[in-house]
């Protein structure tokens, strides 16, 4: 065990995929049922790992702050959109270092990023509605280099699955079912 990651499963599990290709697809979904207001509840779907079905039961709520409308009883859902990608990043960061016998002690991941609610609120057809860019910083102890680490980030840009979503378009099918 090198960062509470088990080395020979990570050996294992890449092989696995890289043996037969199924075992690396994932599809992930959530269900979203709508409190109040602003408040809504999700609900995680099970997941589908390769040829396994894995129980995933968790629900977590969503909430704005006072001034969006809300009543600030939870993160709203761009922090979640930013969390959910800082902890995929992290993953990437970890799960390398480990590949790459790097003891890490902390680790710490910074994004942050601004809004003009202008375009969510209609008022101006020019502003896009999302973050126009994010900014991140990583914070590393361990006994790797800087050099080390910079690769590091470099594989979390190419392999980080929730970071290239966002960097990435992204093809939106939707419907509304009555």
């Amino acid at each position: 065990m090198l960062n509470n990651i088990n080395i020979a499963g990570l050996s294992e599990y890449t092989n696995e995929v890289k043996h037969e290709n199924i075992q690396g697809k994932a599809s992930y979904g959530v269900k979203l049922n709508w409190e109040s207001g602003t408040k809504t509840t999700v609900s995680t779907k099970n997941m589908i790992l390769g040829t396994h079905k894995l129980v995933r039961d968790f629900q977590f709520t969503i909430d704005e702050p006072n001034q969006l409308l809300g009543v600030n009883c939870a993160p709203n859902p761009a922090e979640y959109l930013l969390g959910g990608m800082a902890g995929c990043m992290t993953v990437t960061f970890i799960a390398g270092a480990t590949a790459m016998n790097i003891e890490i002690d902390q680790l710490q991941l910074e994004i942050d990023g601004a809004l003009d609610l202008q375009g969510f609120l209609g008022l101006n057809p020019d502003i896009n509605p999302g973050f126009p860019e994010l900014k991140f910083i990583f914070h590393v102890k361990g006994n790797g280099t800087q050099e080390q680490y910079e690769k590091l980030m470099e594989r979390v840009t190419m392999h980080s699955p929730n970071y290239n979503t966002i960097k990435n378009e992204v093809k939106m099918i939707g419907e509304v079912h009555t």
